[in-house]
């Protein structure tokens, strides 16, 4: 966000809690169960917000219209995707050995960047 916010608009969509103790714990870090409306996923990312003082515009999937973004675009477990100006995705991050190589992502903003101008 510091190398591209003044260039691009970034958000985040929270579509859902990945371990959420109800459904698949991996440790005493996560503590929430798997948000069953809207109020409680917006509590969840509230935390999430304040814990790790997020600066980047965070939205929720609406669990109360059953996931649309998750049901569109799959991001499951996360994704990272460019839109060009043109309001067309330009470039779908997917893990590589469960991490993401943020080169390629900082290559795809490049080239979106330069489409624009």
């Amino acid at each position: 966000m510091d190398s591209y916010g003044d260039r691009v608009d970034m958000i985040t969509v929270y579509i859902e809690e990945a371990h959420a103790v109800d459904e698949w714990p991996i440790g005493s870090r996560i503590c929430y169960v798997q948000p069953k409306c809207d109020a409680d996923r917006i509590h969840i990312a509230n935390d999430f917000i304040k814990a790790t003082e997020y600066r980047i515009p965070l939205l929720i999937d609406p669990v109360s219209k059953q996931n649309p973004f998750s049901e569109v675009y799959c991001p499951w477990p996360i994704r990272f995707y460019v839109i060009d100006h043109m309001k067309k995705l330009s470039y779908i991050a997917e893990p590589i050995e469960g991490s993401f190589p943020l080169e390629l992502i900082r290559n795809a903003l490049d080239d979106a960047i330069q489409q624009c101008q």
